[in-house]
């Protein structure tokens, strides 16, 4: 990997959450994870261990990984030994997401979400109609 040199003037992150990273300059790796249960309960209170992760598929499938790098045949002819970004307004960066100004050569990214709502009976006759 090429290093350069990154001259950011001005960067505005407004929320960076669940397993995120805004990086200014060069990486050599990065691993990004996040499992996220979000339960909207309406009526009534309950605790962690009412839903743990393996009571969801989507926490147990083990995720496809390339067994190799892909080769690339490239050449690179470097211009400017700077990276130049005047100004980055950022709103939000979540779930294992990565905004880097630099270089990296290796990313790994994963992010499971499982998001639902349990509504009380008689919503659910109301939104029938």
């Amino acid at each position: 990997m090429e290093k350069r040199t990154a001259r950011v003037h001005q960067a505005k992150v407004i929320s960076l959450i669940n397993s995120s990273i805004f990086e200014i300059g060069d990486a050599t790796e990065a691993y990004l994870a996040a499992r996220v249960l979000a339960v909207q309960k309406e009526g009534a209170t309950f605790t962690d261990e009412e839903f743990p992760y393996s009571d969801f598929p989507i926490f147990r499938v083990e995720l496809p990984r390339f067994d190799e790098r892909p080769v690339i045949n490239q050449t690179h002819t470097p211009c400017c030994p700077y990276i130049d970004v005047g100004t980055v307004d950022i709103l939000g960066i979540a779930s294992s997401s990565l905004f880097q100004i630099g270089n990296i050569d290796t990313i790994e990214g994963e992010a499971r979400i499982k998001h639902f709502r349990i509504l009380r009976e008689e919503n659910h006759k109301d939104m029938e109609r």
